[in-house]
């Protein structure tokens, strides 16, 4: 399977420095709250708050499943049969959830990476279809406007995905997949609350998780995903003209809205250490939410990213 919009190729651009320019948000999400969680203790309040599922099954894996032909009619039955765009929203995660759920299963790479692939072919779908309907429902008048500003997220899209993604390793595929396939999902509410709009109805996006989680401004991505190790978050900061700052951070604390972090590692006899590159730690705060994002440095030793930078994102992935 083959997402047109997600092949990219274009060249990475990222941030200089920080836009203090930037217009003030009014969102209360990306004011920062005190109430701030272990990231152990985070993620088991957050799966019991938003009924997480297990990514497991224990049926026998069906590659023939996977075929396009076979996804496409899952979905044209879903959306056809749904009652409300939020309802909509619901059943396409039930496809993607059946088509992802062998992630933990014994699989050979092939087959991981088709699993992935079927979930970045899922959310791409979503998106078009959505698009499709919200162009054509809206009126005469505003078309322009609508296609401009999806133009405008399918340059986003190409400059986030080229900034973070995965280029070596037999696993870069199918991780890329899954990359692709969070950017199409989280456009997919965007548009789904646009068209909802557009026919009356109420929906409300979800809470985004602060892990898997990209935004972007004119001159800058951040990203923030699992760490290589438990208990562990990677951000990456990719400034434009300049190398990208990738930051190991071990135990975070965490909430909806903000997450502070610092790149030392303590182990079980008290030893610290620094895991990025600078002479001393970079202590900061990221807040989030899907108006966007803001990255704070408190402290660092690393020239690229002193002490006092604060770059705004203005818009989620």
């Amino acid at each position: 399977m083959k997402i047109e919009d997600a092949n990219i190729s274009e060249s990475v651009e990222s941030n200089t420095e920080a836009s203090e320019d930037t217009e003030e948000t009014t969102d209360t999400a990306l004011s920062v709250d005190s109430a701030l969680f272990p990231i152990a203790e985070w993620e088991k309040k957050w799966s019991a708050e938003n009924d997480t599922k297990e990514c497991y099954s224990t049926e026998k894996f069906d590659a023939e499943q996977y075929e396009e032909k076979v996804v496409k009619s899952r979905l044209d039955e879903a959306i056809k049969n749904s009652k409300s765009i939020a309802d909509e929203l619901k059943n396409v995660e039930e496809i993607a959830y059946y088509y992802t759920n062998y992630h933990n299963a014994d699989l050979s790479q092939q087959d991981m990476n088709n699993v992935s692939c079927a979930e970045s072919y899922i959310w791409d779908y979503e998106v078009q279809s959505l698009y499709n309907r919200i162009l054509e429902e809206a009126d005469d008048s505003r078309k322009d406007s609508i296609k401009a500003e999806q133009d405008a997220w399918k340059a986003d899209f190409d400059r986030c995905y080229e900034a973070v993604k995965y280029v070596e390793g037999s696993w870069a595929s199918m991780m890329n997949s899954e990359l692709d396939s969070r950017f199409m999902k989280s456009r997919s509410y965007i548009l789904a609350r646009e068209l909802a709009d557009e026919r009356g109805e109420n929906i409300e996006l979800p809470k985004r998780f602060f892990r898997e989680n990209s935004y972007i401004s004119d001159d800058a991505v951040l990203d923030i995903k699992e760490g290589m190790e438990g208990g562990s978050i990677s951000i990456t900061y990719a400034p434009k003209g300049k190398e990208k700052v990738d930051m190991l951070c071990y135990e975070p604390m965490i909430n909806d809205t903000t997450i502070s972090f610092k790149t030392t590692c303590e182990f079980d006899d008290g030893e610290v250490i620094n895991t990025n590159d600078g002479d001393a730690p970079i202590v900061g705060i990221i807040t989030y939410g899907w108006d966007g994002a803001t990255l704070t440095i408190t402290e660092s030793g690393d020239k690229s990213l002193p002490a006092g930078t604060k770059v705004k994102f203005p818009k989620a992935m």
